[in-house]
């Protein structure tokens, strides 16, 4: 395959496993300063061994062979690698760099265990266990639970020591000694053929020959146009990098940490990224072309990133005023982008704007505003938040697509995400445990919304069924809630302090918006009932709060709960 000025060409290639990795200690295949840092999971990595081991595609390399001097990185997985050798072509990794790193940083490690504590180097000490107790827990960490402290059990296979003949020799021999022979020749097989698996495996690459930077980028682009897993602002940081500076990728990162930093959690950082380019006055932030954007961008990042980054803090103060406690509610990723937009233009709103804007957040969470949005939509959008923040026009809401109450409880629906925000804030901020103690929601939240919301009832996933309720441990919901003496069945009164008096029952189920009513409907095992009542008082507090903010909803507050969050 040619670009479209024949300055380049592709060339398929598959290489042994092997062979990769000594490119890469050789330092002829390097990684361009411009990527982002090693971020995967623990678990990721585990997951790339057991793919490789057991023969599936882990997908293809993306290099880029040039004459053209790139800044690159020095380590590749925390291990030291050469200087290219004088006269050697060199070839650059443009998509890989996660796998890569974890296969370089994991197989030519060398030196002793870590410690448990040891922050930096736990990750890289994967083992395999050579005889697991289920097929699918085949691969772990040094100080993962379960895993072996140090010395590892005899069953533990170090992954470093198949990429060195010395040292598996060391563990096959070391395992007679302590097991004996029998168990040993059955350990040492199995090992065997552990090895031969990650050492035989043949990676799959393709080479871009020839070409500058920007049609590299381009050759990526268009190979992975149905999906690019290289970062946005990470193309863009290729094709604007230059050397001595940090890339856009990483002062995006930056960004994303600054804001982490306030509790407020991480941003989506393709969002962030998009701010910039608003800030820039980009005329397209979803779908532009690279390379025409590098060039316009090229002379105003020095200015951009910075405004970038005071627009996103003094946006997250304003979603966090207008009752998001968290970055991972977020209903739609784009409201942040617009409302930064909005905080570039107008950086001390007054409280009439920033009234409409708190509206405007919720208006646009309820109705399904951004679902599905296109770049004619978000431009819209973005150009009607600059005309507001310059007092020129107010703002336009969909107030009639206005539907608070998602029909199902579904994580990944900005209609929930909003309803999950309003309950933690302003619906029910103050809740109590089984036992009658105050407890942190939004700290539960920020840990797991998912394993914080529990349901009373098995088989109902509307979001009345779901309850952030902290009860002893081994007692589920239902009969948590049943136990509570709330019909004055309690052995004595102190005052609504125990839970095992009336008052004190009746104040842990309210703190939980569950109007007596719809107690006794559980406790006569009315679960239908039980979960309608509560709809029914849920929604007259989202009216209510509505009408705080100006928005009178009609008589359907259910709305479908589709996947459209981002």
């Amino acid at each position: 395959m040619l670009s479209e000025r024949g300055e380049s060409r592709l060339e398929p290639l598959v290489l042994h496993l092997d062979m990769v990795l000594e490119d890469i200690g050789r330092g002829v295949l390097r990684v361009p300063a411009f990527q982002r840092p090693f971020v995967w999971r623990p678990e990721q990595m585990l997951d790339l061994f057991d793919s490789i081991e057991r023969g599936y595609p882990i997908g293809s390399v993306l290099i880029w062979e040039t004459v053209e001097p790139i800044q690159s990185l020095n380590s590749v997985g925390d291990v030291a690698v050469d200087e290219p050798p004088p006269g050697e072509s060199v070839a650059y990794v443009l998509d890989g760099h996660q796998r890569l790193s974890t296969l370089f940083g994991v197989l030519r490690r060398l030196g002793r265990p870590p410690r448990p504590d040891d922050q930096r180097e736990w990750k890289w000490r994967i083992y395999r266990d050579l005889s697991p107790k289920s097929d699918t827990e085949r691969y772990r960490h040094h100080r993962a639970a379960g895993s072996p402290p140090a010395p590892a059990p005899d069953h533990y296979l170090p992954v470093r020591s198949v990429a060195s003949t010395l040292d598996f020799l060391n563990f096959s021999r070391n395992l007679e000694y302590r097991v004996g022979r029998d168990r040993a020749d059955r350990l040492v097989r199995e090992a065997d053929r552990v090895l031969q698996r990650i050492k035989g495996y043949k990676l799959s690459l393709i080479k871009i020959k020839g070409g500058d930077l920007e049609r590299a980028v381009e050759v990526y682009t268009r190979l992975n146009r149905k999906g690019v897993r290289m970062d946005a602002d990470q193309v863009i940081s290729a094709l604007t990098h230059r050397p001595g500076q940090r890339t856009l990728a990483n002062r995006v990162d930056d960004i994303v940490a600054s804001v982490a930093s306030t509790g407020f959690g991480e941003l989506p950082r393709l969002a962030v990224f998009r701010v910039v380019l608003a800030v820039a006055d980009e005329p397209d932030v979803m779908t532009p072309r690279w390379e025409a954007m590098a060039r316009r961008l090229q002379n105003r990042l020095v200015d951009a990133v910075p405004a970038a980054e005071q627009a996103v803090h003094r946006a997250v103060e304003l979603l966090n005023w207008s009752g998001l406690p968290l970055a991972r509610l977020l209903p739609y990723a784009h409201q942040l982008v617009v409302l930064a937009k909005f905080f570039h233009h107008c950086p001390q709103p007054d409280d009439g704007q920033r009234f409409e804007l708190r509206r405007w957040f919720w208006v646009t969470s309820w109705a399904g505003t951004f679902a599905g949005a296109s770049s004619t939509l978000l431009r819209s959008a973005l150009a009607q938040m600059r005309e507001f923040a310059d007092r020129r026009s107010p703002l336009s809401l969909d107030v009639g697509a206005v539907q608070p109450m998602p029909d199902t409880f579904n994580l990944n629906s900005a209609r929930t995400l909003a309803y999950v925000a309003w309950e933690a804030t302003d619906g029910l901020p103050d809740r109590l445990d089984a036992l009658g103690q105050p407890f942190d929601v939004i700290r539960l939240l920020a840990s797991s919304v998912t394993q914080a919301y529990r349901s009373v009832l098995s088989n109902d996933s509307r979001p009345a069924n779901k309850l952030v309720l902290p009860t002893v441990a081994g007692i589920g919901l239902e009969k948590s809630l049943t136990d509570l003496a709330v019909d004055g069945g309690g052995l004595f009164d102190d005052g609504g302090k125990s839970p095992y008096s009336s008052a004190g029952a009746r104040r842990i189920i309210e703190s939980h918006g569950i109007p007596v009513s719809a107690w006794y409907r559980l406790k006569e095992e009315n679960g239908e009932l039980f979960v309608a009542d509560r709809t029914a008082y849920l929604g007259e507090r989202l009216r209510v709060f509505a009408e705080g903010i100006g928005v009178r909803l009609g008589d359907n507050l259910e709305g479908v709960a589709d996947d459209d969050s981002e």
